[in-house]
Order: structure tokens, then C-alpha cells, then sequence
């Protein structure tokens, strides 16, 4: 298994890029997440993403809990950061080297492959985090919890519980721990049973995880350089839809 994950990975990094131009236009035109099957779980990404773009944290942070238009129901700075959120989500998961990563994954576990590698990108992100920003981790969780509760919206109940778990139990900090990772599929497993999979990733994660770790250090550089790439070229839309 290991040979050939290794060189699904290898192949994956030499294959061809999709153009950003399509991915945006992709996200502009859509009105949802294509991941509407799961929640995304890599929220120290979207926060430290939201905040090297300068766009709206709790916007970013809402996304996953929002359907459809969100210039309906909120105002053009968080809509915006709602669109950046999407935007991520389906970048990342065009990627030659997440594709091959969840095709990697054993069949009876690949449905919830998506969620595992959010997870352990953001364990990465968080284990690896002065190379990616200047404050320490602790510091920028705090700027961050600052921020996303000084945001008075429409926020749904189901978000406003998982902040104040996020923020209250110290979510991202304990990301730098891999332990704390498959502690928490494990506990995701057992609250929804339509993920019960989800149990049996931590072997394959540990199983791979500096061949993990080596495509995270390929793909988080490019998808910060998209981002900003797509916020800093639809900017002025996303932020006056009207004109």
C-alpha cells in the first residue's frame, strides 16, 4: 500500500494544474458549497486564509452553515467572505494530489476521505504554524475568537453551539496534536452514525502521515496563493454585488 500511495501522490504532483480562472468562475456562479453532503472541518485554514486575504472571518467561518444566495441574508462584506470560503472548498478539492489521496483511502472508508483530510491539513497547518504567519498560534486564536464573536448576524443556533465549543474547548489549538485529530473522528463517528467510518481513518493517517505531511507543504502554499488571487481579482464584485 505504501508503494503505491507514494506514487499515486508523486504522479498527482506532476500532473497537470487546473487553471484558477475556472475554479473562480466555478465559485462566483455557484450559490453553494459543493461539498453539501459534510460539513468542511478545516476551520484554522479558513480563518488563517480569511485573514491573509483581509476578508471577513466570521463570514468565512459561517460559510458551511449557509445554503443558497448569501447577499439574501447578509450584509456584502460577509457574503463576500462566504464566497471566499467556497471558493477554498472547491479549489482544494480540484487538486490532482487530494484527488489521488482519497482514491488512496481503502473503498469502505473513502465516502468520508474528505473529512480525514480536512482534519489532518489543519493539524498540519496548526503543528507547522510559524511558517505560515507571524503571530504564534495562540495569539492568532485569540485575535480570531475576538473577531468571529464581535459579529452580530443571522447566525444559525447550530453555528453559534459550535464556536462557543470551538472557542471554549480549544479546537485549534489542540490541532497541533495528531492524537486530538483522532480523538475527534472517533467522537464524530459516534455522534453521527452516518459517518461511523469515520473511526477508521486515524490507522490510515498514521499509516501515511509524512507522505500527508509532504502534500500539505505542496498544496497549502498554492491554495493560499489562489485565494488571494481570486479575493484580490473579485474583490470589488463580491463586495458590491449590486453594481
Amino acid at each position: 500500500m505504501f508503494h503505491s500511495t507514494l506514487y499515486l501522490i508523486l504522479h498527482a504532483v506532476t500532473a497537470p494544474q487546473p487553471g484558477i480562472a475556472a475554479t473562480v468562475s466555478g465559485s462566483l456562479l455557484s450559490n453553494g458549497s459543493n461539498r453539501c453532503e459534510f460539513t468542511t472541518m478545516n476551520f484554522l485554514a479558513h480563518l488563517h486564509l480569511a485573514d491573509h486575504c483581509q476578508s471577513h472571518l466570521a463570514g468565512n467561518l459561517l460559510a458551511d452553515f449557509v445554503r443558497g444566495d448569501p447577499y439574501r441574508d447578509y450584509s456584502s462584506d460577509v457574503a463576500a467572505g462566504i464566497k471566499l470560503h467556497r471558493f477554498v472548498d472547491s479549489y482544494i478539492d480540484s487538486q490532482p494530489e487530494v484527488k489521488a489521496w482519497r482514491r488512496a483511502f481503502p473503498p469502505d472508508i473513502r465516502r468520508v476521505s474528505g473529512i480525514a483530510l480536512d482534519m489532518i491539513w489543519d493539524h498540519y497547518l496548526a503543528r507547522h504554524w510559524q511558517t505560515f504567519h507571524a503571530l504564534s498560534l495562540a495569539a492568532f486564536v485569540e485575535q480570531a475568537r475576538k473577531n468571529v464573536e464581535g459579529f452580530e448576524g443571522n447566525e444559525p443556533d447550530h453555528y453559534r453551539q459550535m464556536t462557543q465549543r470551538m472557542w471554549q474547548q480549544e479546537w485549534l489549538i489542540q490541532y497541533q496534536q495528531v492524537a486530538s485529530i483522532h480523538q475527534a473522528l472517533e467522537r464524530m463517528a459516534i455522534r453521527r452514525p452516518k459517518l461511523s467510518s469515520l473511526a477508521e481513518c486515524p490507522p490510515f493517517l498514521a499509516g501515511h502521515y509524512q507522505e500527508l505531511e509532504q502534500s500539505f507543504f505542496i498544496l497549502y502554499p498554492r491554495l493560499m496563493d489562489a485565494s488571494q488571487a481570486f479575493w484580490l481579482t473579485h474583490k470589488e464584485v463580491l463586495l458590491r454585488p449590486e453594481k
